[in-house]
């Protein structure tokens, strides 16, 4: 089955369309469109809150994202859709966790059993994502090589391509963890290119914010600023959130 590659970028209001209600929540950016582009046309409800609880959580807004799951898991106990309660289920407890460190992450792996379990299969590549970046952020990462090879397995499979460029950044992470500098690098270097070919930007972003990161460290700061710096002034809103906000503050270190 080949990749799917992502088409054409759509608007914000058609990205808040499908995945927004209001309620108190921001609605999406231009810096979301790419990865909800992605995504197969989603209705109103059950859907529209799963995903729009993913993308937050992209976005660096665990609380939003809880909120968000939170209401998929409460329309799905009232209808009986057990697809989506144990999906939202899961991104509840991951947002949890990575908002409450001193809780567990328990309740996003009973959600990603029940889910996994009934048999279902599309969607799950985003819990994937999301537990192994919550595993990393609470410093549990033994368990993340596992999680980011059965992610990669989930998207070539499920032909969920669009989040393939977050597994190889997050691996790159982990393997940081060891001092494999030369490996990160080339993980993140991948993990830009699938970003850049997918017209992804905020997910490129996110794999330069940290290449750059990590060249900075190493003392090129010129690849660094060159490689951060038009990605970031590529952007034409959204700079209020926390990968922009983030990708700002290193590139002012840069100088």
């Amino acid at each position: 089955m080949s990749k799917r590659r992502f088409p054409p970028p759509w608007t914000v209001d058609e990205a808040n369309n499908a995945c927004f209600d209001g309620g108190g929540c921001e609605p999406f950016g231009k810096e979301d469109v790419e990865v909800v582009g992605s995504i197969p046309c989603v209705a109103s409800g059950h859907p529209r809150q799963y995903y729009a609880s993913v993308l937050h959580a992209l976005r660096g807004e665990p609380a939003i994202a809880r909120l968000h799951a939170e209401r998929c898991l409460t329309l799905s106990e009232e209808h009986g859709f057990r697809q989506w309660r144990g999906l939202s289920r899961a991104v509840r407890g991951i947002c949890a966790a990575v908002l409450e460190p001193s809780g567990t992450i328990d309740q996003a792996i009973v959600g990603l059993d029940e889910y996994s379990g009934a048999g279902y299969q599309f969607g799950i590549t985003a819990l994937f994502m999301l537990l192994g970046e919550a595993l990393l952020l609470r410093g549990q990462a033994e368990a993340v090589p596992e999680i980011i090879e059965q992610g990669l397995t989930k998207c070539r499979l499920n032909n969920e391509v669009f989040l393939e460029a977050e597994f190889y950044r997050l691996k790159a992470r982990y393997v940081l963890l060891g001092n494999q500098s030369v490996d990160a690098q080339s993980l993140l270097e991948k993990a830009v290119a699938i970003a850049r070919s997918q017209n992804a930007s905020s997910l490129e972003l996110r794999a330069a914010r940290d290449l750059a990161w990590l060249w900075r460290s190493q003392g090129r700061l010129d690849d660094a600023r060159g490689l951060l710096g038009p990605i970031y002034r590529s952007f034409t809103e959204g700079f209020d959130t926390p990968n922009l906000i983030d990708a700002k503050s290193l590139l002012e270190k840069l100088g």
